[in-house]
């Protein structure tokens, strides 16, 4: 791939606004203010400026889709990298991504999401970056542009596609965000309306003077522009059509229809007063992000309107706290407004505990929808429920079908005032509950808008023509139907249906995303769209597509599919040759593990030998440090090193024969060590404690007051990993499970999409004996980085402990089977011990039908210590000393007693994995080093995760698990001890 063309673009969370706690009551919809797009270039001696901006718009009914192309200008004599910081406006979604090769559009083709992580740390590794498109949560992007040429342009294109939202007065409203921070030598911009008359159109912002002319086929808007800055927000307003609109699109071999229409005008009725109302808080730590001004003015109108009613307070975290009953007398809640603005948001967000505990006629739910922790899925309401969104990062769909699904309302305080909420929460109209064709089929519709009324339905047609039966129930329980016909005949000629049947398909399928993952991707990749399953990424040449079996644009697609016949047969022959060599290394270690060591003092001769050995020793040992992380590992070996931090010269494990050296003192303990059992060991860990000023200030800090300070502390340390292991080790220390995992549930609360925050999250549920909990979030991690083996292992160990076994298997011998990069070196064999011993040890039986025979060997060992850390491109060293003082490590990979230490890790997450068949009776030191990194570590310090276990393999197994930091290179920290036989 060339390095003249790189992009990425990749999402940030989105901030809430301030909250406006001190009016209390609020009439009108919350718009934010626009944020700047901002270009940041570090290492620039004079600014790279954003010089052209050309953006074309087409609006059809209430859809638009906008094109908005960006020319960079470098003025400096190096190529340079920027950052584009550019934020969207809800509802809007990037749907198109291109970039400028040599003067043609090249356009972005869709991958799965973790795939395309994959793809771009890969390359990245290797100094060659793709272009990638990734959604997480909110809606702020970030655009990172590499290299912009040296007195030179770069050129990138973004289509943006969005439901127009509905005015008061029914009209839809276009928002364009052009917040850009500086002046441009170009500004060009177009809008088109087809089907619509200039008369219709109104400039409300930002259009500059400019006027909307009848063109054919509809009204059009020109502006063009010079040394001009936009202004930070264009609006137009578009009047609702009278009657149904239709637009049909041909794509991919299917004829898709997009259709308007409106719905049934009717006079609300009044819903039931409820008599018992359950109000659900979510209080977990984003809930501090919520617009709880408005939501307490919405609360203020409601009370009135009912009078009285009682009220059952659900405060809902990592789990829900009752919070007692209230009276409502003559709409009077000043009681309960008290405990909700002095309520503590903490924790993640479990959505089961959305769900209340006692019964009541309908639920009030308060809540971002962002479920992060525990139950991924929406919980089921069996009374009608209205939930409330007041934050600007919310899951609005989730919301609004849990809602409309148990006969509810949803409500988007940021959308719409209090006092109109209100009617929504008071009052209800006819729901659509038919959708029929006999012409058409996979028909979806979206709810019908609040103001206007209008529904928009999709399909595919399977004939020129089809008729749409739609019914409506009122709420007294009549039947309204409506018929409309949808064609070719007087469609709207606009590309835009086949892309808002999916985004309709999406939305639907989005609330439940964990259960509908692999729709959502399918849909994703067919359609170009960027889902929480899918990315849009850019490559360079053809072979870069066939590299990464990605299908490219329509232009590359004949070479690629030339080049990728010879890549299948070639991807065929490496897994047949991955198989087998991960069957000759088993057979390897099976015969280390039949092979019998000494067990006594050693040799004065191996002392005498240090001298000689050093010198080899340490040249090995740099070569071993130097090599690229990318490079092919070699074969397991030992390295000649000196004591006591590097041991002799060892065979290598591959060997099955003993050295001659060693041919005598094996002998006799061959039969010793079968007739002898092996002695009682036990674990004795060293307590790992940080030592920053709040965890000094919290372990001084009495038990009733522990929570306040915590509480104190907490603001200056919203994004640090560090501080929340901290305080959740403290209270579990003071036998406060409960707020332990409250406080360690704020890393979900963290980032969803980072994978190396949620490892350590689920490492620590892990060592708290809760792998309940811990199934999800390694399940999540799972999703995020399939392609890194770790994840499998992590998920097959938890499902393990929560008794999933059968599941457990399935998910390591995916580790085993499953090619991987080569800077993963012998986790198939970590694997393997693994899976073996959950066999062996399992209660009842186990299907291994699936497997090969040549894997099934359980190994018991007397001694196993496992080391993993959270932060990739990042070397941790696991050191053993046993009671002749030799020290295992990645240069002394086979001690003279026995103990193996697998391949180094230097570039992943390890496992590094210390194994010993029989123990020699006396004192191992476990310890680990950090000797460094190649990349900004997640806490500000590594997180490594240690499981020490005896009898591994045996019914008298056990296991003690540790999380602890590391900070500085060469840093080194003593874990703790196996004593065996005292």
């Amino acid at each position: 791939m060339k390095i003249s063309n790189i992009l990425l673009l990749a999402t940030a969370l989105l901030a809430g606004p301030a909250v406006l706690a001190q009016q209390p009551a609020i009439s009108d919809p919350l718009v934010p203010p626009p944020r700047p797009l901002v270009l940041r270039v570090p290492e620039a001696a004079q600014p790279v400026r954003l010089t052209r901006v050309n953006v074309d718009v087409m609006v059809v009914g209430r859809l638009a889709r906008t094109t908005v192309e960006m020319t960079f200008h470098n003025p400096n004599a190096r190529l340079l990298e920027g950052e584009l910081q550019f934020p969207l406006l809800d509802g809007q979604q990037v749907s198109g991504l291109a970039l400028d090769f040599d003067g043609k559009w090249r356009p972005a083709v869709p991958v799965e999401k973790a795939r395309g992580q994959e793809i771009f740390e890969e390359v990245t590794r290797a100094r060659i970056d793709p272009a990638l498109l990734e959604a997480t949560q909110g809606n702020n992007y970030k655009l990172r542009v590499y290299p912009i040429p040296a007195h030179g342009e770069r050129r990138v294109s973004l289509t943006i596609s969005e439901r127009l939202r509905e005015k008061r007065d029914g009209s839809a409203l276009l928002r364009l965000p052009l917040a850009f921070s500086e002046r441009l030598d170009v500004f060009d911009l177009r809008i088109q309306a087809p089907g619509l008359k200039a008369e219709a159109v109104k400039p409300v912002r930002g259009l500059g003077g400019a006027r909307w002319e009848n063109r054919a086929g509809g009204a059009a808007l020109e502006m063009h522009r010079r040394d001009y800055r936009p202004e930070d927000r264009v609006e137009a307003s578009f009047s609702a059509a009278g009657g149904p609109l239709v637009t049909v699109e041909e794509f991919d071999g299917k004829r898709y229809f997009y259709a308007e229409l409106p719905a049934p005008r009717t006079l609300l009725v009044p819903r039931p007063s409820p008599r018992q109302l359950a109000l659900v808080w979510d209080a977990s730590g984003s809930g501090a992000k919520r617009e709880h001004g408005r939501e307490f003015a919405l609360l203020d109108a409601y009370f009135r309107a009912l009078g009285n009613t009682r009220v059952r307070l659900m405060l809902a975290r990592d789990a829900s706290e009752d919070s007692g009953t209230f009276v409502i007398k003559g709409g009077d809640w000043s009681s309960l407004r008290a405990v909700l603005e002095n309520v503590s948001y903490d924790g993640g967000t479990n959505m089961a505990a959305l769900r209340p505990h006692a019964t009541a006629d309908a639920v009030l739910l308060f809540s971002d929808g962002l479920g992060n922790f525990a139950a991924p899925t929406m919980p089921h309401f069996a009374v009608p429920l209205f939930a409330v969104s007041a934050a600007a990062a919310a899951d609005n769909d989730r919301l609004r079908q849990a809602a409309e699904k148990s006969g509810g309302a949803f409500v988007d305080l940021l959308a719409i005032s209090p006092a109109e909420a209100v009617t929504a929460l008071l009052k209800q109209g006819p729901r659509l509950t038919g959708l029929r064709s006999n012409g058409a089929r996979d028909l979806v519709a979206a709810p019908a808008d609040a103001e206007s009324g209008r529904l928009a339905v999709a399909g595919i047609l399977n004939e020129a023509s089809a008729g749409l039966d739609l019914e409506w129930r009122h709420p007294g329980g009549a039947v309204e139907r409506r018929h409309l016909k949808v064609g070719s005949a007087g469609a709207l000629s606009a590309s835009f249906a086949a892309q808002a049947w999916a985004n309709l398909q999406i939305r639907q399928l989005l609330p439940e995303r964990s259960v509908n993952r692999a729709a959502i991707e399918r849909l994703g990749k067919a359609f170009g769209l960027v889902t929480p399953g899918t990315s849009l990424i850019v490559l360079d040449r053809v072979e870069d597509y066939v590299r990464y079996e990605i299908v490219p644009p329509t232009e590359l697609r004949a070479e690629y599919e030339r080049l990728m016949s010879t890549r299948r047969q070639q991807s065929e022959r490496e897994r047949a040759s991955h198989s087998e060599d991960i069957a000759r290394r088993f057979k390897e270690k099976q015969a280390w593990w039949e092979r019998d060591f000494p067990k006594g003092d050693r040799p004065k001769a191996r002392e005498e030998a240090k001298a000689t050995a050093g010198a080899v020793g340490s040249s090995a040992l740099s070569a071993e440090r130097n090599r690229p992380a990318t490079a092919a590992l070699p074969a397991p070996i030992a390295s000649p090193a000196p004591a006591p931090a590097v041991a002799e010269s060892r065979p290598s494990l591959a060997k099955a024969a003993p050295a001659q050296r060693m041919a005598d003192a094996a002998a006799p303990a061959k039969a010793d060590a079968a007739a002898t059992p092996s002695p009682v060991a036990s674990i004795q860990l060293k307590k790992w404690v940080a030592n920053a000023p709040y965890a000094e200030r919290l372990r001084k800090t009495e038990n009733d007051q522990l929570y306040r300070i915590y509480l104190d502390e907490r603001p200056g340390y919203l994004n640090s990993t560090a501080f929340f292991l901290d305080v959740a080790d403290i209270f579990f220390d003071r036998d406060r499970p409960e707020l332990a995992l409250r406080i360690l549930s704020n890393l979900a609360e963290m980032d969803l999409e980072n994978r190396h925050v949620l490892r350590i999250l689920g490492y620590r549920l892990m060592q708290a004996k809760r792998a309940d909990l811990a199934v999800p979030v390694l399940q999540r991690v799972a999703e995020l980085a399939p392609n890194e083996p770790q994840s499998w292992r992590d998920l097959g160990l938890a499902q393990a402990e929560t008794g999933a076994r059968q599941q457990a298997l399935k998910s390591l011998y995916e580790v085993v089977t499953r090619p991987w990069h080569n800077r993963f070196p012998d986790i198939e064999l970590v694997a393997l011990a693994e899976m073996n011993a959950l066999i062996a040890t399992a209660p009842e039986k186990l299907d291994t039908s699936a497997i090969d025979p040549r894997f099934l060997r359980n190994l018991p060992l007397d001694l196993r210590v496992v080391l993993t850390w959270d932060a990739d491109n990042t070397d941790i060293d696991l050191w053993v000393t046993d009671p002749n003082g030799e020290k295992s490590f990645y240069g002394n990979r086979l001690s003279y007693q026995g103990g193996a230490m697998s391949r180094d890790f230097t570039g992943g997450y390890g496992p590094e994995e210390f194994s010993l068949k029989k123990a020699k009776p006396g004192r191992y030191l476990i310890q680990a080093q950090f000797y460094g990194h190649r990349q900004q570590v997640v806490a500000g310090a590594t997180t490594l995760g240690l499981r020490l276990t005896t009898g591994f393999g045996t019914a008298a197994q056990k296991e003690e698990r540790l999380t602890l930091r590391l900070k500085g290179q060469s840093e080194v920290v003593t874990v703790g001890e196996f004593v065996v036989g005292e």
